[in-house]
């Protein structure tokens, strides 16, 4: 399976999640940035962009993650979060899964663009461009 591949598959669990999974709000939100960051990373010309949304989205992940549980451990807050069954812990596992998904194609991202400039690298040495 090459990288491109592996973007797809990603980008389409993370919009699956999003759309079908049991997250709290804000979490499909960053289910469907990411998906649209790994789309953007499988192309030459938005990789750097896909790639930077997918390290934001990762790390907004971690950090949201324990959101849930310190809102609604103070009764001054209960209103901000959605307190009611298991909802902090569907957010912090939805949190830590797009974080997770995020990492990932933020990794077959960075492989995918080295293997296109050793491809562009071996080109122009064939041309005699590059010593």
């Amino acid at each position: 399976m090459d990288e491109r591949t592996g973007l797809v598959v990603v980008c389409a669990l993370m919009a699956g999640c999003a759309a079908f999974g049991p997250f709290p709000h804000p979490v499909p939100l960053l289910f469907g940035i990411a998906a649209a960051a790994a789309a953007n990373a499988a192309f030459p010309l938005m990789r750097t962009f896909g790639a930077a949304l997918l390290g934001g989205v990762a790390a907004t992940g971690i950090a949201l993650a324990p959101v849930a549980y310190v809102t609604c451990s103070a009764e001054k807050f209960t209103d901000v979060f959605a307190c009611t069954g298991d909802a902090p812990t569907w957010h912090m596992t939805g949190s830590v899964l797009v974080a997770g998904l995020s990492g990932a194609g933020l990794v077959l991202a960075r492989v995918l663009g080295t293997a296109a400039l050793e491809r562009q690298l071996a080109a122009s040495r064939r041309r005699g461009d590059v010593g």
